[in-house]
């Protein structure tokens, strides 16, 4: 055992309650194993080995390099070294992890609120080792929140899986909170040491990142996390030199996998924090100096130098990042915040400022799967391999549908998550699903406008190219009162009333990608800080966000605001702390604190920029993570802004709770008395 809530046993019942009478029945005996709870204590000399047959706790490294950093280095003007240290957390979705297994003899279904089917068909097939065909896959659409977390694959999944074919009968599984809380992934702990280098003038000229992930005791999620905080700590900015590189450490803690983010913000906030102590040496506005070192819109596709595992170069697609930057401090009125600002430090209030900036690679490869179907009564139904925790894809699929075929969007089905329906799927996570998933359904239900189009051209005696689609009917151009409803095509279609077509009207497609698509956005807060209390009161959030194309601006506002609160607690209140023997000193909802509807920020203001993608025919991004990209950092920031008047040192690790800031003040109150 080589975590606390790692699975030892299980206990099968037709009843919760036996299950639980007979749990207390099973006792096991451990032997205390010297536990590692810090990612900088597993690499000290002397530390135990967590996994004897690699024989380090390093488990994994990668160095990529741009330029010469030393090099700039030495001919910086000015150079600045920090430490930035992320504290873990996790995702905790309305309804936990869950499975139902159900061996039928000749092959296994699957229902659970996961969030890639096909993905974990294969994982199901491969662990039990079944032919792929034999395995069946349904996660129930809207069930319970996933935020990555249940992206994941658990050995408790194999288990129940195993236990139905072995027993014959279903099996049920749904965890507790608290297994939840122990068991479930976590994510967010890193050590970077960070160094920045630049002119005297403020053009940044080189960062260099060496930093330490923890992986956990279990690498459940590979290098996906390190490597997208090694890809996002470019930020927006133009950096010639980069010579970035991560350790994974394992340790005796929860595995560590993808929360809202996936790795994305820890690199936001490496460069974002690192920019912020470099405006302090030069004695720079930080707005400025973020401003000097944007890349220019006319420089998109802009080629970072790095690179990928698999998932293609780190080059921006487009996008206008001064502007929106420029959109952000507008809707801020960043004059008028400064000057109230000092009015009020004359009263003895603290007023933080903070502005920041992201990318966010989104629309991730490879790729998804739609099927536009026409029955013969011309009802229209659309499939996706799409696995949706409540984010809205029944609507956006519906509309766009819709939009396509004339039809109204609420007498489309959409139908997702089932391998049963659909032969391949990506599945829903990193941001993807409306860019790829809906470029997928935007092409199958083109093939299907343009298949209905001869089949009723054919029924009009007209050419295709004179048929005219609109509000659900088929006429021909010129000749308004001749017209079909689509029951009468696809009733045809079906019918094979059409020489050389075939019969029916679906069409599938599958889109692929092979790079990632970035949205970006600016993110801008004011707020106040008591220095007695260390208490903190968010008064204004602004966000200028840039996701191109735009299909379903109430679901991308929502996406955005819901994750902007989500990040809240990463910032100021939230970590999984453990004690040094290895037990989670936070493992209730009374210890660890989740955001509530109570902490959205009383004004919100919301402005979008479109920078259309020419990655997919649709133009769009993905917006789910964009919200908490920049959050900590931005709280940081603007923090160490109210408190300036104080001399307090620089924060270094976040979260920044009421205790750390109270210290803060107290330590520099002390240093002023000598």
């Amino acid at each position: 055992v080589r975590f606390v809530g790692e699975p030892v046993a299980v206990v099968i019942a037709d009843d919760v309650y036996r299950a639980y009478d007979a749990l207390d029945l099973i006792r096991v005996e451990y032997d205390p194993l010297p536990a590692l709870v810090d990612v900088e204590a597993a690499l000290a000399p002397g530390a135990p080995i967590l996994h004897e047959a690699i024989g380090r706790n390093v488990v994994a490294e990668w160095r990529q390099q741009v330029g010469d950093v030393d090099a700039a280095l030495r001919a910086a003007e000015v150079t600045v070294r920090t430490r930035i240290r992320l504290a873990r957390g996790g995702a905790h979705p309305l309804e936990p992890r869950a499975l139902i297994a159900e061996w039928n003899g000749h092959g296994l279904i699957v229902r659970g609120a996961v969030q890639m089917v096909h993905r974990h068909r294969g994982v199901f097939a491969g662990q039990l080792g079944l032919p792929e065909e034999s395995v069946r896959v349904i996660a129930p659409p809207d069930v319970g929140g996933g935020f990555g977390t249940k992206g994941m694959y658990y050995p408790e999944y194999i288990v129940v899986a195993e236990l139905s074919r072995r027993l014959g009968r279903p099996i049920k599984w749904i965890e507790t909170r608290r297994e939840h809380t122990l068991a479930a992934c976590v994510e967010r702990d890193q050590v970077h040491d960070v160094e920045i280098a630049a002119t005297r003038d403020g053009r940044l000229l080189a960062l260099r990142d060496d930093f330490l992930h923890e992986m956990g005791a279990y690498t459940i999620s590979g290098l996906n996390l390190p490597q997208n905080a090694m890809i996002h700590s470019v930020g927006s900015y133009v950096i010639p030199n980069l010579d970035l590189r991560f350790r994974g450490v394992v340790t005796t803690t929860t595995p560590v996998g993808a929360y809202r983010g996936a790795g994305r913000p820890y690199g936001t906030g490496v460069i974002e924090r690192a920019v912020d102590a470099l405006a302090r040496a030069l004695r720079m506005d930080p707005v400025e100096l973020r401003r000097r070192n944007l890349i220019p819109a006319d420089r998109h596709p802009y080629a970072t130098g790095l690179t990928t595992a698999g998932r293609g170069p780190v080059d921006y697609d487009s996008g206008d990042y001064p502007r929106c930057m420029a959109l952000a401090l507008e809707a801020l009125d960043h004059s008028a915040a400064r000057r109230e600002q000092a009015r009020l430090r004359a009263q003895g209030r603290y007023l933080g400022i903070g502005v920041v900036n992201y990318v966010e690679a989104t629309a991730t490869v490879p790729n998804e799967s739609a099927v536009v179907r026409v029955g013969a009564d011309g009802a229209v139904t659309v499939i996706s391999g799409a696995a949706p925790q409540g984010q809205g894809h029944a609507t956006m699929f519906a509309r766009l549908v819709g939009r396509q075929l004339g039809v109204d969007p609420d007498a489309i089905e959409v139908l997702t998550g089932d391998t049963a329906l659909v032969a391949t799927g990506g599945g829903t996570y990193g941001s993807r699903t409306a860019a790829i998933g809906g470029s997928a359904a935007l092409l199958a239900s083109r093939a299907v406008l343009e298949r209905a189009r001869r089949v009723a051209a054919h029924l009009l005696e007209a050419a295709p190219a004179d048929v005219v689609v609109a509000d659900g009917t088929f006429s021909v151009r010129g000749l308004p009162s001749r017209t079909l409803a689509w029951a009468d095509v696809a009733a045809a279609a079906h019918a094979g009333a059409v020489p050389g077509e075939a019969a029916g009207l679906e069409d599938t497609q599958v889109f692929a990608v092979s790079q990632s698509s970035f949205a970006n956005g600016t993110h801008a807060v004011v707020l106040e800080v008591d220095p007695d209390t260390g208490a903190v009161s968010i008064l204004r959030w602004i966000v200028a966000h840039d996701c191109g194309h735009v299909l379903e601006p109430g679901i991308v506002d929502g996406q955005i605001h819901g994750a902007v609160v989500q990040g809240l607690p990463d910032a100021l209140n939230v970590q999984l702390a453990y004690d040094e023997g290895g037990q989670r000193l936070t493992a209730t909802l009374m210890d660890y604190v989740l955001a509530t509807a109570a902490d959205a920020p009383p004004v919100f203001e919301l402005r979008h920029l479109e920078s259309p993608t020419p990655l997919n025919p649709l133009g769009a991004k993905g917006a789910g993570e964009g919200g908490i990209m920049p959050v900590h950092p931005l709280i940081a920031q603007a923090i160490e802004d109210a408190l300036a008047p104080f001399g307090c040192d620089p924060i270094e690790r976040v979260p920044v709770t009421r205790a750390d800031i109270h210290a803060m003040v107290a330590a520099a109150r002390q240093r002023s008395r000598g």
